[in-house]
């Protein structure tokens, strides 16, 4: 039931009976060197270690953190609300806390399974692990340290640390990504809510995303920049470089695009919809999906917004209209 894992934030926000400081988490991925850097983001498939510096007498738990992504949230109007695109105040993300309890005790943990997936409990109902678009293996995930000691409790960063805009980046975070590519650091975001009208100190941090600011964050990222600035589909069509100007109509373009020419995996595609005057959604072609060498109806596009990040077949529509296809990866976008 919500009401219990509600619980959870409410009784993680509540001040300790006893304060003993900060707990620091280091990480290291494969065999690298430890690092106390608030995040860590491996590639999918390699080792990962967490640990804290043991204290004689202490005992220590670990918690993973969760972004509710059972709804979508918004800092401005939809452009299908009355007074589209309008500010309408930071979205109020919920977050959930729940212990590994598998890991009490241990100073150095593995928060991966043998399959990959990173470790949850079974203490929330519904989970956030089984919302849509919650992804077990890949993308985004949250983790705090609490350690007691002497009747004192210490911790490392969590709840308590979110202001307005959501989630401390202060809050470790493992981002486990698909590959080195641009597409690779993109799929880092799954997990991370869809915030329609975010801005760049959240898209960034991986607070919350929208259909473009994800994939700008996601280059940012990718190309070790920080996001310098807001990006709306508008600015991503006037400046970045374009390959070709489609239709498409139930996933299928008007005309045949080979894979590998017009369009290769990690192109954006951006569309404006049937009488809209301007684009107004943009996405990240992933794979051809039947092999077939041609973009159609089968073909996997990864999108943000209004939900969190997910993939998405053509042929469910959310691009039908006039599309542009364009390439990130070859031009820096101009500044304003």
């Amino acid at each position: 039931m919500r009401p219990r894992a509600l619980l959870f934030t409410v009784s993680l926000l509540a001040a300790p009976s006893s304060w003993a400081g900060e707990v620091s988490i280091e990480a290291r991925g494969d065999s690298g060197r430890w690092t106390r850097a608030a995040f860590i983001s491996p590639r999918k498939g390699e080792a990962v270690a967490l640990r804290v510096a043991p204290r004689p007498g202490a005992s220590i738990r670990w918690y993973r953190i969760y972004a509710d992504l059972s709804r979508s949230y918004k800092n401005a109007n939809h452009p299908w609300e009355p007074s589209p695109y309008a500010w309408t105040g930071w979205g109020k993300i919920p977050y959930l806390r729940e212990e590994l309890r598998s890991l009490r005790g241990h100073w150095e943990i593995h928060p991966l399974d043998a399959s990959g997936k990173v470790l949850r409990g079974e203490e929330l109902e519904p989970h956030p692990a089984r919302a849509p678009h919650s992804v077990e293996d890949v993308g985004t995930f949250w983790f705090q340290a609490e350690v007691d000691e002497g009747g004192a409790t210490s911790r490392s960063p969590g709840l308590e640390l979110s202001d307005d805009r959501g989630l401390s980046p202060k809050v470790f975070r493992l981002s486990i990504r698909e590959g080195d590519g641009y597409l690779g650091y993109l799929t880092s975001f799954f997990n991370v809510p869809g915030l329609f009208g975010s801005v760049p100190y959240q898209s960034y941090n991986y607070i919350g995303v929208d259909c473009a600011d994800v994939l700008m964050a996601a280059r940012a990222r990718w190309m070790g920049k920080p996001l310098e600035r807001d990006y709306n589909v508008a600015a991503l069509v006037e400046e970045l470089p374009r390959t070709a100007r489609v239709q498409l109509r139930q996933g299928s373009p008007d005309r045949a695009l080979p894979i590998g020419e017009s369009i290769r995996p990690g192109d954006l595609l951006a569309v404006r919809y049937p009488g809209a005057r301007q684009f107004q959604h943009v996405g990240a072609f992933y794979s051809d999906g039947n092999a077939n060498g041609l973009l159609d109806a089968d073909d996997l596009i990864l999108h943000a917004g209004p939900e969190a990040l997910h993939l998405s077949r053509l042929g469910e529509g959310a691009f039908d209209g006039e599309v542009a296809i364009l390439r990130p990866e070859r031009s820096r976008p101009r500044g304003r």
